[in-house]
Formats: C-alpha cells, sequence, structure tokens
C-alpha cells in the first residue's frame, strides 16, 4: 500500500517536471525556451534544430528517470531505504530534467545574440473598456489578515484548554499565517512590470496583478487553517474505521491552495495578454542576461525581492538583492537539514531497533532514541501476551510496512507507546495508568522470554 501511495506521489512529480519543461517548446508571450525572441525567429531553421535537440535529450532523460525508478519498487521489503531511495530519485529527477533545458535556453541565447534579433514593439492602437473597469479595483487590506490569525490562535487556545496533545498542529497555522502575510507585503513592494508602451495599461495592469495577489495570498491563509483544522479533527477522532476517508478529504484539501495559485497565475496572464493585445503597443523586456538558465533570477539592480517566473507559473526569487540570496540560501539549508534530518532517521530506524532490560531496582526501561521510556514495576496495572496491535494513528513516531514506534492513539486505548515489529505476534501489552504500551522482539522467542521476566517481576 505506501509502496503504491509513494509510486502515485513520484508519478505526478515526473508528470509534473516533464510538462513543465516541455511547454518551453512552445513560443508564448514573446519567448522561447525562456529567451525573448522577435516572432519571425520562432520559425528560424536553427531555432527548429535547437528545438529537435531538445526533444531528444528531454526523451532520453524520460526514459532514463523511469529506467531509474524500478528499484524503489524492488526495495518494498525495506521501507526505509526504499523511503531514503525516493528521496533521492526526486533530486536526481529535479537536477536531469533541467539539462536540456538550460541547454536550449543557452543554444537560443547565442543564436539571438549571434542574428541580433531586436525584440521591437507593435504599433497599432485599439483602445479596451477593461482597462478603466480594472482601475478602481484595490488590493486587499493587509488587516483582513486579522481573519485567518484569529482563527489558528482561537484553535490554538481551544486545542490547549482541551489539554490535547495536538494543539501544536494550530501553532504551525499561525506560522503560515504569518508567512502568507510576509509574501503579501513583499510582493507589494515589488517592481511595476512593463506590458506596454502605454503608462496606463502598465499602471492598471500592475495595480490588477497586485490585487490578485493579495487576495490569493489572504485565501489561501484561510484555506490552510481549515487544512489544519481537518488534520486535528482527523489525528483527535476515535473513529478508525473513517481513516481512509479522513486522509482522502485532507489530500484532496491539500490540493486547493496549489489549484488556486495557478488558476490565479493563469487568469492574470490571460488577462494581461489580452488587454496588451487590444492595446497594441506591448513591450517585451529584453533581460535575458538576469536570467541565469532561464529560471534562476540575479539581477543586483533590481531591487524587488520577488519577479515572475519565466518557466512555469507564480514568482521566483531575485538572488540579486540581500534578502533574496538570504531567502534563496536559507530554503537550501532546510532542504537539505530535512532530507538529511529525515534520512538519517530513516536508516537509524531500519538498523536499529528497541530494547528492553529490567534493572536491579524493579524498573523497566525501554530504549529507543528519542522514544525512550522507564516506569516502575509497580506501575505495571495489566501485563497481558497479545496477537494483535489495535489500529490506529501515530501521534508522533515512525511507522512503517515493518515497525511501528513512538507515541500513537489505537483504538479502545487511546494513548500508547508502540514498540512493535509489525506482523511478527506475539505482542507485550502493558498497561499504565495513563499509557499503555506494545512492545515485541524480532525473534518471537525473546519476546516470551521478555514476557516471563516481566511475570515474574509482578509477583
Amino acid at each position: 500500500m505506501i509502496t503504491a501511495v509513494l509510486s502515485i506521489v513520484a508519478l505526478i512529480c515526473y508528470i509534473a517536471m516533464f510538462a513543465t519543461y516541455k511547454a518551453q517548446t512552445k513560443f508564448k508571450n514573446g519567448m522561447l525556451f525562456a529567451v525573448t525572441l522577435p516572432e519571425h525567429a520562432a520559425d528560424h531553421p536553427d531555432i527548429q534544430s535547437i528545438r529537435s535537440a531538445f526533444n531528444r535529450r528531454m526523451l532520453r532523460t524520460a526514459v532514463g528517470m523511469a529506467a531509474a525508478f524500478v528499484p524503489f519498487v524492488l526495495l518494498r521489503q525495506w521501507s526505509a531505504f526504499q523511503l531514503l531511495y525516493l528521496f533521492l530519485w526526486l533530486l536526481l529527477l529535479t537536477v536531469v530534467t533541467v539539462l536540456p533545458f538550460r541547454r536550449a535556453f543557452r543554444d537560443t541565447l547565442e543564436l539571438k545574440r549571434e542574428k541580433e534579433w531586436f525584440v521591437g514593439a507593435k504599433r497599432v492602437i485599439i483602445g479596451d473598456l477593461r482597462v478603466s473597469m480594472l482601475k478602481n479595483k484595490r488590493a486587499a487590506s493587509l488587516w483582513l489578515f486579522a481573519v485567518p490569525f484569529a482563527v489558528a490562535g482561537g484553535l490554538a487556545i481551544w486545542a490547549w484548554l482541551k489539554d490535547s496533545p495536538f494543539y501544536g498542529i494550530f501553532v504551525g497555522g499561525i506560522a503560515v499565517t504569518a508567512a502568507l502575510l510576509l509574501t503579501s507585503i513583499l510582493m507589494r513592494r515589488s517592481k511595476a512590470i512593463v506590458f506596454s508602451e502605454n503608462s496606463e495599461i502598465n499602471l492598471v495592469l500592475n495595480q490588477a496583478r497586485r490585487r490578485a495577489l493579495s487576495y490569493l495570498w489572504l485565501a489561501v491563509a484561510i484555506i490552510e487553517n481549515v487544512h489544519f483544522l481537518l488534520i486535528f479533527l482527523h489525528l483527535s477522532s476515535e473513529r478508525y474505521d473513517l481513516n481512509g476517508i479522513w486522509m482522502t478529504v485532507i489530500l484532496l484539501f491539500a490540493a486547493f491552495p496549489a489549484a488556486l495559485v495557478v488558476y490565479v497565475y493563469r487568469s492574470l496572464q490571460a488577462r494581461e495578454r489580452e488587454i496588451v493585445a487590444n492595446d497594441g503597443r506591448k513591450i517585451y523586456t529584453d533581460d535575458d542576461e538576469y536570467w541565469a538558465n532561464g529560471f534562476t533570477y540575479h539581477n543586483p539592480q533590481d531591487t524587488s525581492l520577488f519577479v515572475p517566473k519565466r518557466v512555469g507559473v507564480g514568482e521566483t526569487i531575485n538572488t540579486g538583492t540581500l534578502a533574496g540570496k538570504l531567502l534563496f540560501g536559507g530554503k537550501i539549508g532546510l532542504m537539505a537539514v530535512v532530507i538529511i534530518g529525515v534520512s538519517f532517521l530513516l536508516i537509524r530506524s531500519e538498523l536499529t531497533s528497541p530494547s528492553m532490560a529490567i534493572t536491579s531496582d524493579r524498573h523497566v526501561h525501554i530504549d529507543y532514541p528519542m522514544y525512550s521510556f522507564s516506569f516502575r514495576s509497580d506501575e505495571i496495572r495489566e501485563l497481558t501476551l497479545a496477537d494483535t496491535v489495535p489500529a490506529g494513528v501515530k501521534t508522533s513516531g515512525e511507522a512503517t510496512g515493518k515497525f511501528a514506534r513512538g507515541h500513537f492513539r489505537l483504538e479502545g486505548e487511546g494513548k500508547a507507546r508502540l514498540y512493535v515489529f509489525r506482523d511478527n505476534p506475539p505482542y507485550i501489552r502493558l498497561k499504565l495508568d495513563d499509557v499503555v504500551i506494545y512492545y515485541n522482539d524480532k525473534d518471537p522467542e525473546k519476546t516470551r522470554q521478555l514476557y516471563a521476566e516481566l511475570e515474574a517481576l509482578k509477583q
């Protein structure tokens, strides 16, 4: 099941990456392979040659990445190494799909300079009533972010008063709302985009763009807080038979912000193309030298922190600014910490097993990194040998197809600590005052020996 779910995730990433770069072969918005060109240049034989070479490289890359995914399926018996391999495969996918595009970008830019293709302006003037309609529309007030802040703060207080172990989920909602507020503020301060020789058109379209993006980030903040609420309700639910429905709803809801971002940016681009086309005085900003490889923007003379992407939708960071350098470096650093940290935990989980020991002072100690636990023998209220572990959800810890370790909530049991190899009975069940513990060894015979020692300890 886990292999199937992760394979679907990998397939989505695979399709998205190749579809994004494949779209760059079309001459659109005055650009081809993220290089600004006059319209007649798109049909030049040398450009067609670059397109053909790009398509061949992308086909080889697609076949190679598909073949490289096979070991992931073969590693299904070693879930930790399988997940680690998926991380590496996704990283490789991100790198190798860029290479054909980067080559096409450089070849196109070199050809443009060789042919001295000048990107000129059109001179047909046609009025558009939509310009005057957009004039009076204003960006969303920053005070409206008080709504998602109030929702996240109120939910965090409610969960804390309920003494829920999951109140930290809503703290995450506050952090996400703050990040989206900061994003909205920074985008309002971005440099205006030049669309046309008509200054009124430029003013109106930039104003409309800031308005749309301000409401976009506000909407995403509200949606994300509802998303966190759904996650909280799922983790707090005792209806374990509804786990599949909960997970489906949560995953579908997670796609809403991404879909909304794509929709807003596509709508903005369509509106800008329509209005500028009717105005007839479009200007192509020929700043190719600031786009390293067509997707990384570095312009120290531009004070804007975010600029519209040339590849894909959305905004990218201007690494020519100090804030841009910090953001970009922080993003790379965070990704490295997460990947290295998760990889370390996964490998450790695969190679390290929990151990149970009974000390001379009649204490029971379970040793496992980050989830060690000790208790006195007189705290044990029930001691049984079980053939199964009840269904439940993880609150913190590690859960794979082979083992479950950490804090869980189990059906009919409530709070629990698991240190078990799945599908490997028997399991020692220890009931304390406020928690249930399930433990077993990989060797069933050792599990029975530990159970006998605990039974003797209680006598």
